[in-house]
């Protein structure tokens, strides 16, 4: 397990980081409901830290990337073995961006911003629900993130298109889940294009992320919580950035494409790797 420290410095240097051989499990891992319990558990520590240093007035940027690292080390000592790619891509560009993720599991949303802030500020676009917890909520808004009611199409477009655009002005990055939801399968056609549409209208560059999380399957009854199986791998790319003069539809294809391709080949892998 890396710190905070070496995990940006891998990813700023070499855009690469893996979970390291030697702490690797060298055999099948039984799925433990403790263990999800105490991913759960560590997965809402991290709110509540972030929510406890909002409240005084100890919340920064780089507060909340070591808070969130949590998730990352948490899930290597459950036996996970992580993969990030790619990253050089983003390290070699200067300025802030619209990142458009696919939405797989809660996992990536609190690694996101441990990975992300490697490259500067970023504000994530969130549920307004998420927004309106005690403590929690005020939190996010306090580091910059967008909440949209994903019941109003027009109203969420108008939210997204001024806010984030102030939000890049302010050189933060945007991150979006364009899905609006946690989904297993990855259909192109459910990804909106709001992500590409803000990233013209402010003139930046759109960066597609591809996520493979279902190490943390969506909960049954409350769908943060849900199944930990620490046999299947959690992977990370960054794609190409995508310049905004490519215009809203070809940043958008793009980006589809570059996500549905490595999800394809992360299947594979998993293929081979079962086969052999």
């Amino acid at each position: 397990m890396s710190t905070y420290q070496e995990f940006q410095h891998a990813l700023r240097t070499t855009g690469r980081y893996e979970t390291a051989a030697a702490t690797r499990p060298v055999e099948t891992l039984r799925i433990s409901p403790l263990n999800s319990f105490r991913y759960a558990f560590t997965i809402i520590g991290i709110a509540v830290r972030c929510a406890v240093r909002h409240l005084f007035r100890r919340l920064d940027y780089d507060v909340w990337g070591r808070i969130c690292m949590r998730a990352v080390t948490f899930a290597e000592k459950l036996g996970g073995v992580m993969t990030f790619e790619g990253f050089e891509q983003r390290a070699a560009y200067d300025g802030p961006v619209v990142y458009v993720s696919n939405h797989m599991s809660t996992l990536e949303t609190f690694v996101f911003p441990s990975t992300l802030l490697t490259f500067g500020k970023i504000a994530i676009v969130l549920k307004k629900s998420l927004a309106e917890i005690p403590l929690v909520g005020k939190a996010a808004l306090r580091i910059g993130c967008i909440p949209i009611t994903r019941k109003n199409a027009r109203e969420d477009l108008k939210t997204v298109l001024e806010v984030g655009a102030q939000r890049l002005a302010e050189g933060h990055s945007v991150l979006l889940f364009p899905q609006g939801t946690r989904q297993a399968v990855f259909d192109g056609k459910k990804f909106n294009s709001l992500g590409s549409k803000l990233a013209e209208r402010a003139g930046v560059p759109v960066v597609p992320l591809a996520v493979k999380t279902d190490f943390l399957k969506t909960g049954k009854w409350i769908k943060d919580f849900g199944e930990v199986d620490p046999n299947k791998p959690i992977r990370f790319a960054c794609g190409p950035v995508l310049p905004a003069t490519l215009g809203a539809r070809a940043t958008h294809d793009q980006s589809i494409a570059f996500i549905a391709s490595k999800l394809e080949e992360w299947e594979k892998d998993v293929e081979v790797i079962s086969n052999g």
